[in-house]
């Protein structure tokens, strides 16, 4: 029961990650700037950059290591695509108040995550992930890509989102594999 709840608590934090600044994707689309944009989009990838190192160090399966390896990799080259995409757009990233919730709620799943072991540590972290893709690509469409002016930023977003469907198919594959789903 332990174990079980302490699946739910991490993949329940990742709702937050992404949750948006305002109630809805219409109001936050109406408020939020390139920069806002931009800020959102760099904190939630080093959300997954942390995490993803966390599994690469600490997860007991070749697997589920490689695959973290692969996400961490990808997700540390998005997000200096998107330090770039502020250079070119002539904005600098910036988080809404908002969003401190969403760190300090990472933060707290992080630790949850950490403290687990071997095959409870792969199968949260799978569960985290395939939220995580989830919640990732329907932010972007829905939110984020609504909101921004800049072309480049819109450009951007329209080529990862099949990389972030990618990883979410990878990664729910290999959760299958262990059982967790």
């Amino acid at each position: 029961m332990r174990k079980s709840l302490a699946v739910v608590a991490a993949v329940s934090c990742v709702t937050l990650s992404f949750a948006p600044a305002a109630p809805s994707a219409h109001a936050a689309s109406a408020t939020m700037s390139d920069a806002e944009v931009l800020g959102i989009y760099i904190q939630v990838n080093g959300f997954d950059v942390e995490t993803a190192l966390l599994a690469r160090a600490q997860a007991s399966s070749n697997d589920v290591r490689t695959l973290a390896n692969h996400v961490s990799a990808d997700h540390m080259g998005v997000r200096q695509a998107a330090f770039d995409l502020a250079a070119k757009c002539n904005v600098s990233p910036v988080l809404p108040a908002s969003r401190v919730a969403a760190a300090l709620e990472h933060g707290k799943a992080m630790t949850k995550l950490a403290a687990l072991t071997g095959a409870e540590f792969d199968k949260s972290y799978l569960l985290r992930e395939v939220a995580f893709h989830r919640s990732a690509i329907d932010a972007v469409r829905n939110v984020l890509l609504p909101s921004v002016t800049c072309a480049a930023i819109k450009t951007h977003f329209n080529t990862v989102l099949p990389a972030f469907e990618h990883h979410l198919s990878e990664t729910e594959t290999l959760a299958r594999q262990f059982g967790a789903h």
